[in-house]
C-alpha cells in the first residue's frame, strides 16, 4: 500500500493499483493556518438545514464560494507532484470544504467518477483524480477516510446499491442502508495535516464516525489528467460545469486558475454519467 516516502513513478503505480497514493507536507504551516480559520468560520455559519441535509457526508462548502483559496486549487507544488507523476494536461473541476461534525456518523461508501460514458473510464490512467488536503491529522476516532483497494478497476457490489450525492443518502434516511456498512478489503488512511492524498475518482471510499469532540475537515478538489483526451462530450460538460461555478469569481482569482481551466469551445451535447457500463467486469 502507498507510504509517504515512494518516489514519483512509484506513485503513479500505486494510484493504478490501489487508487491512491499519499505525499507528504505539501501545504506550507501558512496556508494550513489559513485554511484551518476559514473552515473554522464557514462551519460556525452553517444552519442546521445544511447540516441536517449532509448528516452523512458532513458539510458540503462548494468553491463558488472559495475564490480566496483559488492559490490551493493551483498549488504548484501539488501541480509539480502531479507531473512528476507523469499525470499532465490537467484541468480544475471544483472543490467542496467538507467537514465532518463532533459526533457524527459514518459516510457511505461511493465512488466520484462523473464519467463512465467515457472510454477513459475504463483505461488504466484515471480520467478524474481527487486531491484531499485534511486540515488536522486525522485516525480512526475523527472520521478517517476508508477506501477499496483496487475498485477503481473492477465492478463491486456497490456498483449496484444506488447513485451518490442524492438527498436520502446524503441524509442518512436509512442508517441501515448497506453502504454504511463494513465491506471485505476495506483499509484505513489517516493522514497528517499539510498531506496530499490523491486518490482515483473511480475508487470506492467512504469514512468512520467521527467519534470525537472536534470537527474534522478536509478540502477536496476534483481533476482531470489528460484532459484533451475524454469524449468531447466530457469535456464539455466539464467545461459548462466549471464556469457556471466559478464564472463569476473575482478576476484575479480567475487569472490564478487560468491554467487549469477546462476549455471546450465545441458544438458537442455536454454528458455526464454516474454509472458504469453495465458489460464492464
Amino acid at each position: 500500500m502507498s507510504t509517504l516516502t515512494d518516489a514519483p513513478s512509484t506513485r503513479l503505480e500505486l494510484l493504478q493499483r490501489d487508487g491512491f497514493c499519499r505525499i507528504p507536507r505539501v501545504l506550507d504551516a501558512a496556508l494550513l493556518a489559513r485554511l484551518q480559520e476559514f473552515s473554522r468560520a464557514r462551519v460556525a455559519a452553517l444552519d442546521e438545514t445544511h447540516l441536517n441535509n449532509q448528516r452523512a457526508t458532513g458539510t458540503m462548502i462548494d468553491s463558488i464560494d472559495m475564490p480566496e483559496f483559488a492559490e490551493l486549487f493551483a498549488h504548484p507544488g501539488a501541480l509539480k507532484e502531479l507531473s512528476a507523476m507523469g499525470l499532465e494536461d490537467v484541468k480544475f473541476w471544483k472543490a467542496n470544504l467538507i467537514s465532518k461534525p463532533p459526533h457524527s456518523p459514518r459516510n457511505y461508501w461511493h465512488n466520484d467518477c462523473i464519467m463512465w460514458h467515457d472510454p477513459r473510464s475504463y483505461s488504466s490512467m484515471p480520467p478524474m483524480i481527487f486531491l484531499m488536503y485534511y486540515l488536522v491529522d486525522t485516525c480512526r476516532e475523527n472520521g478517517c477516510l476508508r477506501v477499496l483497494p483496487g475498485t477503481h478497476r473492477r465492478r463491486h457490489p456497490l456498483h449496484e446499491m444506488g447513485e451518490a450525492h442524492v438527498g436520502y443518502i446524503n441524509r442518512m434516511d436509512q442508517p441501515d442502508d448497506p453502504r454504511f456498512g463494513d465491506f471485505d478489503g476495506e483499509i484505513d488512511v489517516p493522514v497528517t495535516a499539510g498531506d496530499l492524498l490523491i486518490g482515483d475518482a473511480r475508487l470506492f471510499h467512504a469514512t468512520h464516525a467521527n467519534t470525537s469532540d472536534a470537527w474534522r475537515p478536509v478540502i477536496t478538489i476534483w481533476f482531470h489528467p489528460f484532459f484533451g483526451g475524454l469524449a468531447e462530450s466530457t469535456q464539455r460538460w466539464l467545461t459548462d460545469s466549471h464556469h457556471g461555478l466559478h464564472g463569476r469569481w473575482p478576476d484575479a482569482a480567475k487569472q490564478t486558475i487560468s491554467p487549469i481551466t477546462p476549455r471546450h469551445s465545441g458544438t458537442v451535447e455536454p454528458r455526464f454519467t454516474r454509472k458504469p457500463d453495465v458489460n464492464w467486469k
